[in-house]
């Protein structure tokens, strides 16, 4: 029911495959929309109902005094924490096993690996 149009994925319709408009948009909570989409077709005009709903945190505020957030993290947001938190316990006692190939590879002549 989706489908490339430009370089934007919009929704098409069933009916005729003709590219739906957003008509409505009514907030229901403060994370979950409904919307109305209505078919660019006049001789069609199927309308179609669904909903739009925000269910987790990719990337927090850069605002210094945001609130925090109600969304559980996703798993590369909470995977990027846990990776700063522990970095932070370490300080400079461990260096980055990415950085100490990089270091190797430098020092031996080799092509860095891509």
């Amino acid at each position: 029911m989706s489908g490339p149009v430009g370089k934007r994925a919009v929704f098409t319709c069933d009916a005729c495959g003709t590219p739906l408009t957003k008509r409505t948009s009514a907030l229901q909570h403060r994370h979950l929309r409904t919307d109305a989409y209505v078919c660019q077709n006049p001789m069609c005009g199927a309308t179609y109902t669904g909903m739009s709903e925000l269910t987790s945190i990719a990337s927090p505020s850069g605002l210094p005094n945001a609130p925090a957030c109600e969304l559980p993290p996703t798993p590369g947001y909470e995977r990027s924490l846990l990776q700063q938190r522990w970095r932070q316990e370490l300080g400079d006692a461990q260096i980055d096993w990415i950085e100490a190939t990089e270091c190797n590879q430098q020092e031996c002549g080799a092509p860095p690996v891509s």
